[in-house]
């Protein structure tokens, strides 16, 4: 009796207790995963469960659902993808779908097995009616299972994206973003790429972008395609500043939406192009920051007990941050830009991807023309003709509907018209025709640089047209380049050295800003045609161009190289640099002559003439072997005549020969040799030696006299090494620490280096290492008082000090008061 009433007992623990393990999903959610066959059995009770529910739920999404079902959904979907992964999470990650989508052939819909069907731009009543709770609670799962690895990408991608599309729900749209870009950039993380889903993936980007495209209307309401293909392209973007997706098929995206007539989706893609370079250098910059804090921080270990470990630990934390410091100082100076025009020009690498870069360009500025003034705001019109100028100056494109275009927008009193002048400046190349450029600058001169507009409009309008005629320089060539009579040839539309020089007098105008820009206007035509100029305007360096017959290329004339530029300086430099050598030898060889015939003259020896013998020489006589054999000039015809020093003298002195003769010499040195990197380093210096003399008309007199002496080369030495300070190859937009020397913040010196200078220079001072005599000051400082107490000097020190004195006895009156102060006289008082 007592081992029957046990074993009910028992039998009653065990029934209770097993019935309240499925009202406890955690603790089954334990169990499941330490014994995944030994619970199969509840864990299929809680899946018919949760079909059960479902169902219920379809049939009527508006009534209120089951209290359990959220927790019952986050069971199912932790159980199923840990622990019965395969056939079973499929079956659950099915259900909620269908659940999500509202029918009960979801799944089929959907991008399986790799494939994508078109998006859907609507959902079943009975999705769009789903509770808020339900719904973020089954996107929470699939999340869950896809991070787990139990559902496939692809097969989530569409469906997001149809819920992201449709659904009206903020924090919900937020959550599918920020998990699409995460799980992209986990597959792609660590180096390894999954190249075949990235193009699965970008190809369904961009089928919703181009269907957002056909689709759209300029000015009309967003369709649910509008707002996918808007994730799509912020996704795109968020991927490419990641450096995640930065290849060529993300640029075609990107380029498909700033195609697109919707004004949302284009100028999402137009700020991508425009800013991206400057995102992705501030988030570098910001992460280097951040790198660089987490090394500067040190523990000291000030208030622990001083262990070895600890010890070798801070020692190695210290000498982590000063490479670390190394690293960043010699970044910075890598990163500085120089004052070149090529090191400063700006590259953009999404521009530069562009597949079709004119159709691009063509599209956005025929939008931009057939667009009413309703149809896209003005901020999105200026973005549009910022893309289409920046597009057409980096691939240098011909779009001349572009320039009349731009035209029209340049009015004294138009909105961000100093943006236009940007923008207009941006569209400018070498390959655009002069007779497109002189509207442009005849409209900005006419609407900005006249007395009636304010100084800070001339000034704009003088530096604009300096920006265009730098970047087409052939505007100032006119139709012919070739001067006649002493005149500049002009264009048949307008007279350039007129319009040249009326800018120029504005570099003495009473505004200073006014005055600024027209000294870079002058700066700038010295530079480029000085002969457009007065004389007077010219300059040192514009008078040097001007003699040198400086002058911009004709639209469409190339200046073709016929061998390697400075062969013929190299040339003339080895052939200057042979002769004095070969004077050198011939004038030791006559000095040691002459010592010679000295020495043998002083050194006669005396025989005694005891016997009267006669010494008799026999005259055919063999010469001795020791004696050394008559020399023969290498350079001698058969004739005798020196012909080697024809050619020295026609290679030392380069300005007998003509431009051709010079170009033919530099074809044949470029071709018959072969250039080492220190020949390419002197034939560099010898360039610029050459330009700095076509500039500098004192510099090319004194190179005269010296081609006169001989002496052309004679400050070039060729011990001079390529790893010189003078002669470093420079890398365009790398900068040395000693090219920025001079521009860099004088360092704080040390009391033992302020010591050392102050002995150099006593010891300078005292030994008078410099050349020449005495100086100024010295000479003034030696002489006689009285030859220099009437001079201005004196006088000025006089009148400083009695003025001083004049100004204490002033302060020293009654009172107190002011000297400043006037005070009324006291004369003509009326008497008592």
């Amino acid at each position: 009796m007592a081992a029957a009433t046990a074993s009910i007992a028992e039998s009653l623990t065990n029934t209770s207790t097993r019935s309240s393990l499925p009202l406890k999903l955690s603790q089954l959610q334990n169990f499941c995963k330490r014994d995944p066959d030994g619970y199969k059995e509840d864990y299929d009770a809680q899946c018919r469960r949760l079909v059960s529910l479902v169902g219920i739920l379809l049939l009527s999404p508006n009534a209120d659902p089951s209290p359990n079902l959220v927790e019952l959904i986050q069971f199912m979907a932790a159980v199923s993808s840990s622990s019965y992964k395969g056939d079973e999470s499929d079956r659950v990650a099915s259900l909620l779908m269908d659940l999500l989508v509202g029918s009960n052939n979801g799944a089929q819909d959907l991008g399986i097995n790799g494939t994508t069907a078109n998006l859907h731009s609507t959902l079943p009543l009975a999705a769009l009616q789903l509770h808020r709770d339900i719904r973020k609670a089954c996107v929470s799962a699939l999340i869950l299972m896809r991070n787990k690895g139990a559902v496939p990408p692809l097969r989530l991608l569409q469906l997001f994206f149809q819920l992201m599309a449709v659904v009206a729900d903020k924090n919900l749209r937020e959550c599918l973003y920020h998990h699409i870009v995460n799980d992209i950039r986990n597959i792609n993380k660590n180096g390894k790429r999954d190249e075949k889903l990235n193009r699965t993936i970008q190809s369904f980007f961009h089928r919703i972008v181009a269907a957002s495209a056909n689709e759209s209307i300029p000015g009309g309401e967003d369709s649910p395609t509008d707002h996918a293909a808007k994730r799509a392209v912020q996704m795109t973007c968020d991927l490419y500043r990641r450096n995640v997706w930065n290849d060529e098929r993300s640029v075609h995206i990107l380029a498909t939406a700033a195609a697109s007539p919707n004004a949302s989706v284009m100028s999402r893609a137009l700020r991508f192009f425009l800013n991206i370079e400057e995102a992705m250098a501030l988030d570098k910059k910001s992460s280097e920051d951040r790198e660089w804090d987490g090394h500067q921080k040190i523990d000291l270990h000030l208030h622990s007990k001083k262990t070895k470990a600890r010890q070798r630990v801070i020692e190695k934390q210290v000498k982590m941050r000063q490479r670390k410091q190394h690293e960043r100082e010699g970044h910075i100076l890598a990163q500085r830009e120089d004052g070149g025009v090529e090191s400063s020009k700006k590259l953009f690498p999404a521009i530069e991807l562009l597949n079709d870069a004119q159709g691009l360009a063509e599209t956005v500025l025929k939008r931009i023309k057939s667009s009413g003034s309703n149809t896209y705001k003005f901020e999105v019109k200026m973005l549009m003709l910022n893309f289409v100028t920046r597009v057409v100056g980096n691939h240098e494109l011909l779009l001349l509907q572009l320039y009349p275009l731009l035209q029209r927008y340049m009015g004294g009193h138009q909105r961000d018209v100093t943006a236009i002048l940007a923008y207009c400046v941006q569209s400018c190349h070498s390959y655009v025709p002069p007779d497109e450029i002189y509207p442009l600058l005849k409209t900005i001169a006419h609407n900005f640089i006249t007395e009636r507009c304010s100084g800070e409009q001339m000034a704009v309008g003088i530096n604009a047209v300096r920006a265009i005629c730098s970047r087409v320089p052939s505007v100032l060539s006119g139709d012919d380049g070739d001067e006649k009579d002493g005149k500049v040839a002009s264009s048949s539309t307008w007279d350039v050295e007129a319009f040249v020089r009326d800018l120029a007098g504005y570099a003495k105008h009473r505004d200073r800003s006014v005055s600024i820009a027209g000294r870079g206007w002058v700066n700038f035509i010295r530079e480029v045609y000085p002969s457009l100029l007065q004389g007077k305007d010219r300059g040192l360096v514009g008078t040097g161009l001007h003699r040198a017959g400086e002058k911009p290329l004709r639209y469409g004339e190339v200046k073709a190289a016929t061998g390697v530029e400075g062969a013929d300086l190299l040339a003339a430099y080895e052939a200057s640099k042979k002769a004095a050598k070969a004077a050198g030898s011939m004038k030791d060889c006559e000095e040691e002559g002459d010592s010679d015939d000295e020495e043998s003259a002083s050194s006669w020896i005396e025989v005694e003439d005891d016997d009267n013998s006669d010494i008799e020489i026999d005259d055919d006589e063999d010469v001795s072997e020791d004696e050394a054999p008559d020399l023969i000039q290498l350079g001698e015809d058969d004739e005798g005549n020196d012909t080697s020093g024809k050619v020295s003298e026609e290679l030392q002195d380069l300005s007998k020969l003509s431009e051709t003769e010079r170009a033919k010499l530099q074809q044949q040195v470029s071709s018959t040799r072969i250039f080492t990197s220190a020949e390419f380093a002197k034939m560099q210096k010898l360039v610029e030696r050459q330009q700095q003399a076509r500039r500098d008309p004192r510099m090319a007199a004194k190179m005269k006299r010296a081609i006169a002496k001989g002496d052309e080369f004679a400050d070039i030495s060729d011990e001079d090494s390529v790893d010189s300070d003078d002669e470093e190859i420079h890398i365009s937009g790398a900068v040395t620490p000693t090219d920025i020397m001079a521009d860099a913040k004088r360092k704080r010196m040390s009391k033992a280096e302020k010591l050392q200078k102050i002995l150099e220079g006593r010891q300078k001072w005292e030994a008078k290492e410099r050349a020449g005599g005495s100086t100024n000051i010295e000479k003034k400082r030696r002489k006689n008082f009285s030859m220099s107490k009437f001079s201005y000097q004196t006088r000025k020190k006089l009148g400083e000090k009695s003025t001083a004195k004049q100004g204490k006895k002033k302060r020293k009156i009654e009172g107190g008061r002011d000297s400043k102060k006037r005070r009324r006289k006291a004369t003509n008082l009326p008497s008592n």
